[in-house]
């Protein structure tokens, strides 16, 4: 049986997982005592000597190569740290071992620019680093890290059905933002499929914060460092920069237009129920980017209120006769029916409108005006119409 390098700055090394096998493992992954994982791939051999490279990788560059987010031959000439390691030994493990850097290495010791590793067994790889910015270099995803403080405990625990919340109102507020960077804004019905898995996390880790998440984008960054869900994060930062400013909040929301507002404030309210600060660490491999944002469980509040008002103004509205059913204004409820298609129609006053319609009386004709709301079921996902009334006009004889 081949050994692996022995007395060596590599360390003691055992194997992990053979990705390739012919004689002996020609493409595998390794681990020394202290940790510290290899790739290593066979360059050479005449069943004497061996020369092999092994490319130092941490648990995040080694996970986005196993699923296939980088190409082997990307891989070893793109290092994390810059160089790798250029390995010749005997079928004993007697070895001698120089750092090399990726552009010493002739191109026909690689694999084909389009070679991925393919493996047919799984292996416990291990958790990346927590740090949001050498994460997302490593894995060439996008990360992002949120953290809790809710006011009920000291551990890093949270509620699961909050956790849910926050997870679905966060990955619909990418969509939504993915539509925006594409051109592409509708205010209901389907996204395209392809804007949803570009914009599509995944929940990779969670630490202590007191509660700490760590989100990465299914998609890894092309070789400029781009990607639809890097512009995503962009457009998320400047809303969220927008803080509890009525004004900022107001014209960037109106610039994003679509869905963005109501899923914006489906996010802020799971977030508010928290009771709880919230700092965000935007981690991107591209070094332009990337942000670290603190709010105020106080701003997460007023902001939520903000974004409920603008929302119901940016709506889609319809004017029609009405017959004035019942209104309470103790409870902000209304109902009425149209009178062209006998269909009823109820819900919220909003606050604005409560003065003006107080004194409007029941079985009374108005014109009336409603604004459309579009929610959505955070168990089920799907999108659900609310009225809002925002004024009546009795109709004169």
């Amino acid at each position: 049986m081949l050994n692996l390098p022995n007395n060596t700055i590599l360390g003691k090394l055992r194997i992990e997982a053979v990705f390739q096998f012919y004689d002996i493992p020609r493409l595998f992954a390794c681990a020394n005592n202290s940790g510290t994982k290899f790739l290593a791939l066979s360059v050479f051999d005449d069943y004497e000597s061996f020369n092999w490279l092994y490319l130092p990788v941490s648990v995040d560059r080694l996970s986005t190569i196993v699923n296939k987010g980088i190409a082997l031959r990307e891989a070893f000439l793109s290092p994390e740290d810059g160089y790798l390691f250029e390995v010749e030994s005997s079928f004993s493990g007697e070895s001698t071992v120089r750092h090399i850097f990726p552009e010493q290495i002739p191109l026909e010791d690689l694999p084909d620019e389009a070679a991925y590793l393919e493996s047919e067994e799984s292996f416990n790889i291990g958790l990346g680093v927590v740090d949001a910015d050498v994460a997302a270099v490593s894995s060439r995803r996008e990360t992002y890290n949120l953290h809790f403080y809710p006011w009920d405990t000291k551990l890093p625990e949270i509620d699961a059905k909050n956790l849910g919340g926050i997870l679905t109102s966060f990955q619909e507020l990418s969509n939504a933002l993915g539509q925006y960077c594409k051109g592409d804004i509708t205010l209901k019905g389907a996204i395209p499929t392809e804007i949803l898995e570009a914009t599509k996390f995944r929940a990779t880790q969670i630490f202590e914060g007191s509660f700490g998440l760590q989100l990465k984008s299914k998609s890894t960054s092309d070789l400029f460092h781009s990607s639809l869900a890097s512009d995503v994060l962009l457009e998320l930062t400047k809303l969220i920069e927008s803080r509890d400013s009525e004004d900022n909040i107001s014209n960037k929301l109106h610039e994003l237009k679509g869905r963005v507002a109501s899923k914006y404030r489906s996010f802020l309210g799971e977030v508010a129920k928290l009771d709880s600060p919230m700092r965000l660490h935007w981690g991107s491999p591209n070094s332009e980017r990337g942000r670290v944002l603190l709010l105020s469980k106080q701003e997460i509040k007023k902001a939520f209120d903000l974004v409920s008002k603008i929302d119901i103004n940016m709506s889609e509205s319809v004017v029609f006769r009405a017959e004035l059913l019942g209104l309470d204004t103790k409870t902000k409820r209304y109902r009425v029916r149209h009178l062209n298609d006998n269909e009823d129609y109820s819900g919220k006053i909003v606050d604005e409108s409560l003065e003006a319609i107080r004194h409007s009386e029941i079985n009374g004709i108005y014109n009336v005006t409603l604004k459309k709301i579009i929610e959505t079921n955070f168990s089920s996902g799907a999108e659900y119409t609310k009225w809002a009334l925002v004024a009546l006009e009795p109709v004169t004889k």
